[in-house]
């Protein structure tokens, strides 16, 4: 039996390390240049990151960032609205479905439409 390994994991390891440096420190030096550049980076959490930041990467990242900021936004605007017409969470909106049963995502002129089949409720609306 021959084992034969083209490159060692070290040697494999060593490459990819000073590909990863060598890139770091192009980016540190354009954000030596243009400081907006490390404000913007500065704003990216990378904990749940994979991959490189590539185009397609930073475009998939920008992607889900904007899907969460609009449920949230969604969310925060279902609980204004709760709170306003002094209900508890999973209150019924008019059409006598849970808050819940409501889009979570803004319509663009600012309705949260109930998802129930047959439903015809264009808006959350607590009574």
């Amino acid at each position: 039996m021959t084992y034969t390994n083209p490159e060692p994991t070290y040697a494999r390891e060593a490459l990819r390390a000073g590909t990863l440096v060598s890139g770091l420190q192009l980016l540190l030096e354009h954000i030596e240049r243009e400081p907006a550049l490390g404000q913007a980076l500065s704003l990216i959490d990378t904990t749940e990151l994979q991959g490189p930041l590539d185009r397609a990467g930073l475009d998939a990242l920008l992607t889900e960032a904007a899907a969460e900021q609009e449920r949230c936004v969604a969310l925060a605007e279902r609980d204004a609205r709760r709170r306003e017409a002094g209900r508890l969470p999973g209150a019924r909106c008019i059409c006598g479905d849970s808050d819940t049963a409501h889009t979570r995502r803004l319509s663009d002129d600012g309705r949260l439409p109930c998802t129930r089949k047959g439903c015809s409720c264009h808006d959350l609306t607590f009574a």
